[in-house]
């Protein structure tokens, strides 16, 4: 039977380092560009687009757990319960970093100066950004209103408009599908929360294809959880023949730019397949200092994926092109603030989350869904 209690298998901290990972591979492919951008015509695919792609697989994996086991376990999980969970997930993040870019960018802009900084360096933006409407994409985007671009350096977080607009549409049908007297108020959740990851089934960003069709492989991830929940996951062994001959399947074909190419979705949705069929028949690790190391990493990628490229920013602008010292010092410098950020802020989303639902208690705010323990 399928389980990601990190006591019993070893797929939990399987995906924690996968999620550890992409957030590295995010963070070193931007200072590759930065930094060092001759290393970027080679035949590997670009670090920081790979990495926003196993984002999304792993996320649609996780989302649809959290939804199919938290509702099968409690028949009173409801829709509000899992919009404060994910509430307190991404705004514990988001809004501390939302503030260090602004004071980063504050002091970039005035000690260095940059036109390309200073256009998107404003209320409007920063506004956008919190509600996370920014680069909007759907049939209202002629609306002056909606288009509004990531706020100042923050140039990646275009990724988690997307995500956040994926997790309250996809729990909107699924909550209406399990409790339809709720529509009156799911529907126009889904409705509402629909229109940018329907553009994301086959649209893109911008017209080079950048972000084309994210939701499907999303969707794929959720494929992926399903197929493990119903037992259809192939031997160990199998399982790991897979994962890796997906993962050099992809690097072989795959080509710096041409990442978001749906074709090559399905060998990230295998790799996916064969990593959770693997590591569901292994013991989990024996080495607490292994185990340590993953959690450590996972707990601050949310925050070193959101704030890397601020970081970066005013060193590219003083030394471009600066190589591998000016690259390293940065890579690192960008790992230790965030570490240090996400000790306060995102590795403390549970303890929000629960100071929400206190609060969602004290005052009998039960909106689509029923008050509930929310052990």
């Amino acid at each position: 039977m399928f389980n990601l209690n990190p006591a019993k298998n070893g797929t939990s901290m399987a995906l924690d380092a996968l999620r550890a990972l992409a957030a590295q591979a995010v963070c070193i492919g931007h200072g590759i560009s930065f930094f060092m951008p001759q290393l970027r015509g080679g035949a590997l695919p670009l670090p920081q687009n790979v990495g926003v792609l196993l984002f999304f697989v792993l996320s649609g994996f996780l989302i649809s757990y959290t939804l199919v086991e938290r509702s099968s376990r409690d028949s009173q999980y409801g829709f509000s319960h899992f919009f404060i969970e994910r509430l307190a997930r991404i705004y514990s993040g988001l809004v501390p970093c939302l503030l260090a870019i602004a004071a980063i960018d504050a002091l970039t802009l005035h000690f260095i100066g940059d036109a390309t900084l200073a256009a998107s360096y404003n209320f409007k933006a920063f506004v956008a950004n919190i509600f996370m409407i920014e680069t909007y994409r759907g049939p209202l985007e002629h609306f002056s209103f909606l288009r509004a671009p990531t706020f100042g350096s923050g140039s990646q977080l275009w990724t988690l408009v997307i995500e956040w607009h994926i997790y309250l549409f996809v729990a909107a049908l699924f909550f209406l599908g399990a409790r339809p007297q709720a529509a009156l108020l799911l529907i126009p959740v889904a409705l509402f929360f629909g229109q940018i990851p329907i553009h994301y089934i086959f649209g893109a960003l911008q017209n080079d294809g950048l972000g084309q069709s994210l939701f499907l492989l999303w969707l794929g991830g959720a494929y992926v959880y399903f197929l493990a929940r119903r037992g259809w996951l192939p031997p160990r062994k199998v399982s790991l023949a897979i994962a890796v001959a997906s993962a050099a399947a992809y690097f072989m074909i795959m080509r710096p730019y041409a990442e978001y190419q749906p074709r090559t979705y399905p060998l990230l949705v295998l790799f996916l397949y064969g990593i959770v069929g693997a590591t569901q028949a292994t013991k989990p690790s024996s080495s607490a200092a292994i185990v340590q190391t993953v959690r450590f990493f996972a707990g601050y990628s949310f925050t070193l994926y959101l704030l890397h490229h601020t970081i970066m920013y005013p060193a590219f602008l003083l030394w471009k092109d600066g190589g591998w010292i000016v690259f390293g010092c940065t890579v690192v410098l960008a790992n230790v603030l965030a570490a240090v950020l996400a000790s306060v802020t995102e590795m403390r989303h549970k303890q929000l989350a629960s100071y929400l639902f206190s609060v969602q208690e004290k005052f009998a705010v039960t909106p689509l869904g029923n008050p509930r323990s929310h052990k």
